[in-house]
């Protein structure tokens, strides 16, 4: 097979590589030389340089993910699949842009260790981040006080209804209730 045109340097000694692939990670991502085994690229015999085509690179990225501890894209996206939430929810929860969300999924780039640890919290506690998400709502605290400000009309005179939501039970209803609950009581026990 004939050589190709060098992007970088121009020369036509561009040349299809296979076989064991070695990488030099830099010095932030232990364990050493990484190692890619029958993998193919191309590297320019003028230049050095060399391109690392989609399954390599993603070869790579899945090896420096697992380095360092962080979640992989398939995990990721199971993740999002045990919530049940979409990508996009994922995003807006997770405080980033639906597109850099996207990537880390489909593994075109990798999360860095804050967005990990968010993303392995919402795992474990999806709710939290449901309601930090309802503090963060600036209409909230109006929302609740016309609740209550509204109650008496939403369930209308019903004592029972409206002490439920916090509302005042009355001596009357009070009375009434009790004495109902002793009966209940007196029910359930035993015959002698």
């Amino acid at each position: 097979m004939a050589a190709k045109k060098c992007p970088f340097c121009g020369s036509n000694k561009l040349e299809a590589s296979h076989g064991e692939y070695r990488f030099e990670p830099p010095a932030n991502i232990p364990g050493g030389t990484m190692i890619v085994p029958d993998a193919e690229w191309f590297a320019c015999a003028a230049c050095g340089e060399e391109i690392l085509p989609h399954p390599l690179s993603k070869a790579i990225d899945l090896q420096r993910c697992k380095r360092l501890g962080l979640l992989t894209p398939h995990e990721i996206r199971e993740v999002r699949q045990r919530t049940g939430l979409s990508a996009v929810d994922m995003a807006h929860l997770l405080g980033v842009g639906e597109k850099t969300y996207t990537r880390w999924e489909n593994g075109k780039s990798i999360q860095n260790k804050s967005n990990d640890t968010l993303i392995r919290l919402l795992d474990k506690n999806a709710e939290a981040f449901a309601l930090v998400e309802a503090e963060r709502e600036p209409i909230r605290s109006a929302l609740i006080a016309g609740y209550f400000r509204d109650l008496r009309q939403l369930k209308g005179s019903n004592p029972l209804a409206m002490a439920a939501h916090g509302g005042d039970l009355g001596e009357t209803a009070t009375e009434n209730l009790c004495a109902r609950l002793r009966e209940i009581i007196a029910a359930r026990r035993p015959i002698a």
